[in-house]
């Protein structure tokens, strides 16, 4: 696992490096009260390149283990279930909306990461849901779909 994270870490911070110099090319809004075009994308760089920083140095520190074939499969399975349940959120954000896609997305990457507790599930999923929202739709002023809430949720 040591040289997995740290291979993924030094790939991630080179594709972090790539994107933050296609994001200074990104012309700029004069606009008053609006973010530029490079906002976001500004934003992303500085996140990935933090957490792959943060995973190279786990890595780095990290004792080094043979890892065993069940490991590897129950690491392949886990991320096949991952990867299957954010495809079915994306297909399922136009349809039921941001809140009711999130909230059941959260909770599923909750358990299959190892949470049991289900008071920490729920209470974990709505405060994510919530403070994504909040930040989004009224922080960013970017309108989330409200699909099925299309009446409820402003």
């Amino acid at each position: 696992m040591r040289r997995q994270n740290i291979i993924a870490a030094v790939v991630l911070i080179v594709l972090a490096v790539f994107y933050g110099i296609l994001t200074a090319g990104l012309p700029v809004r004069t606009l008053p009260n609006t973010p530029d075009p490079s906002f976001f994308p500004w934003i992303n760089t500085v996140i990935i390149l933090v957490l792959s920083l943060w995973l190279l140095v786990r890595g780095l520190r990290q004792p080094r283990q043979p890892a065993t074939a069940n490991d590897n499969r129950d690491r392949r399975r886990l991320a096949a279930w991952a990867l299957g349940s954010f495809a079915l959120y994306l297909a399922l954000m136009p349809t039921l909306g941001f809140i009711l896609a999130t909230l059941p997305f959260f909770a599923a990457m909750m358990m299959f990461y190892g949470e049991r507790r289900p008071i920490w599930i729920g209470g974990g999923t709505i405060c994510a849901t919530f403070a994504l929202y909040v930040l989004f739709r009224h922080g960013f002023g970017v309108f989330l779909p409200r699909g099925l809430l299309a009446g409820i949720v402003a």
